[in-house]
């Protein structure tokens, strides 16, 4: 699950998105889960 303000990258095409609003279930862009951005 999702938390506000948390940040996700994907790693195929490097799409960032940023939480606004929490909700169940899994971001996912090309196909594939998006992971949790490094930070810094």
């Amino acid at each position: 699950m999702t938390k506000v303000g948390e940040v996700y990258s994907c790693d195929v095409c490097g799409n960032l998105v940023e939480v606004k609003e929490a909700g169940a279930g899994q971001l996912v862009c090309c196909g594939k889960p998006m992971v949790p951005a490094k930070k810094g």
